[in-house]
């Protein structure tokens, strides 16, 4: 991929005129969409490019002191079971040994697929854990018809029926409000009719570039072998981009062979950057989108805690592996202090 970035590097497409003359409303809207584009491309090529790295640096870093956690864990989770057979605890007492240890276990089992302590959790547990996770599916099916009765059942034969032609008379006076919704005055069909032609003619301007592209960068139609390995490299983006709604890359690439060919972009006609721009603005809405869907999205807190800037990254994992030495120095000596003396367990359930 370094090397295709040598072949066909990365150039804004950005209207200039000769001896620095003002631009054209429309040529300066072109340059600041393209701008845009590019610089939400640029943000989120970095924000994935900080999350591959922090996964990376993730099962390097910090996935081996997690794992040694969870065998601490695991062993507290047997000695505990060990300890429950001691005439040490009251009855009382045992009852929440019983339950740190299902506790433990569900735990390990349910986030860390430690299938080895099913038998220890069903051995403590009211409902095994084959039961327990299907009870908790089958209440997330449940719908809000199954919470309460409905009234009506309540009701005597005449109110009944009473309520049933209420619910009738309801239902007719909805369908005669679509109806009326469905009825398009003659403004909004000539309206959508712009919109279909708009989009249509957005369709036609992409395809007029992606073709105008192809025909003049097919590489078996040059005998020079360097510009045949250029136009080998840009026809292989060019349909990259195509086939990936990325008008701002075909664009991009339109630019880049003008330039190659001394045609100036902003020989370009007002319908045709009208068309453009159009595309371009679609193209920046649905970057945005993209943007916010990774900042809000359920998966949003990784960034936050692990990703960044080289330094922010290096001060978080920094930051995260001294939480994790510090857990597990902790349940080590936690472990010693239980297998020496059982009786602190009883200090442990209080």
């Amino acid at each position: 991929m370094h090397g295709s970035n040598k072949l066909v590097p990365n150039i804004t497409p950005q209207i200039t005129t000769p001896d620095n003359q003002k631009l054209s409303t429309l040529q300066q809207e072109f340059n600041h969409k393209t701008e845009q584009i590019e610089q939400l491309k640029q943000e989120l090529d970095t924000r994935r490019q900080s999350i591959n790295l922090a996964q990376r640096r993730i099962e390097k870093e910090l996935r081996p002191i997690i794992q040694q956690q969870l065998e601490k864990r695991v062993e507290l989770a047997r000695l505990l079971d060990e300890a429950y057979a001691l005439p040490l605890f009251s009855f009382r007492e045992k009852e929440k040994l019983a339950i740190l240890i299902e506790n433990i276990t569900f735990d390990l089992i349910s986030n860390y697929e430690r299938k080895d302590m099913l038998e220890l959790h069903d051995k403590y547990a009211e409902l095994t854990y084959a039961e327990r996770t299907a009870f908790a599916a089958e209440d997330e099916g449940k719908t809000i018809l199954d919470e309460e009765p409905s009234i009506e059942d309540e009701l005597d034969d005449y109110e009944r029926i009473q309520a049933e032609l209420d619910r009738e008379m309801e239902r007719r006076e909805q369908e005669k409000q679509n109806r009326q919704k469905s009825r398009k005055t003659k403004a909004q069909l000539a309206k959508e009719a712009q919109a279909k032609a708009e989009l249509s003619n957005i369709s036609k301007a992409s395809r007029r570039v992606y073709t105008e592209l192809a025909k003049q960068l097919h590489p078996d139609k040059e005998q020079d072998e360097t510009k045949r390995a250029w136009k080998d490299e840009a026809m292989k983006r060019v349909t990259h981009a195509y086939h990936h709604d990325d008008f701002f890359e075909l664009l991009r690439l339109q630019m880049e062979f003008m330039q190659e060919q001394g045609q100036p972009l902003e020989a370009l006609p007002d319908e045709q950057l009208q068309h453009y721009i159009k595309i371009l603005t679609d193209q920046v809405d649905e970057l945005k989108a993209t943007l916010h869907t990774l900042a809000t999205e359920p998966d949003s807190g990784f960034y936050t805690r692990f990703c960044g800037t080289a330094k922010q990254m290096d001060q978080k994992f920094k930051s995260a592996k001294e939480d994790l030495h510090r857990e597990l120095e902790q349940l080590k000596q936690n472990l010693r202090t239980l297998q020496n003396d059982p009786q602190m367990i009883k200090v442990l359930l209080k």
